[in-house]
């Protein structure tokens, strides 16, 4: 499969739940759809290292992450959803977000983010331990 191919598969594969995600931190669909296109565009320049990477999953959840706080300079400041960064370390509220706010399987949300399901489950947990009571 060439590099180019590769991309697009990866692309055709996640761009759909990466822009839910980015609307569920930006509660605005068109700055949702910015971040994402801007994630992908910086993805297609480096993907022949994404690739080559232990995990491309991994590396393409951080530019797609810093894309959407570029979106939104205030970052884990936010009103709704994103305000579990307010409370929450960034890799357990994407977890809280993704599983139980989006809906997907532990294995399912380990993979969009390129971690383990056993850590996946930890961070929950951990979020679990985190979130205030009430």
């Amino acid at each position: 499969m060439t590099a180019s191919l590769g991309y697009t598969a990866f692309r055709l594969l996640y761009e759909d739940v990466y822009l839910t995600y980015a609307e569920r931190r930006l509660a605005d669909r068109q700055a949702a759809s910015g971040a994402v296109l801007a994630a992908f565009g910086a993805l297609s320049a480096v993907w022949g290292e994404v690739l080559s990477s232990s995990s491309p999953a991994a590396i393409a959840w951080q530019v797609l992450d810093h894309a959407v706080c570029a979106g939104r300079p205030e970052c884990g400041t936010a009103q709704g959803v994103d305000a579990l960064r307010d409370v929450l370390p960034a890799e357990q509220a994407d977890a809280v977000l993704i599983h139980r706010c989006m809906g997907m399987s532990v294995r399912e949300a380990a993979a969009l983010m390129g971690i383990e399901e056993s850590t996946l489950a930890a961070l929950l947990r951990m979020a679990e331990r985190n979130l205030p009571r009430g």
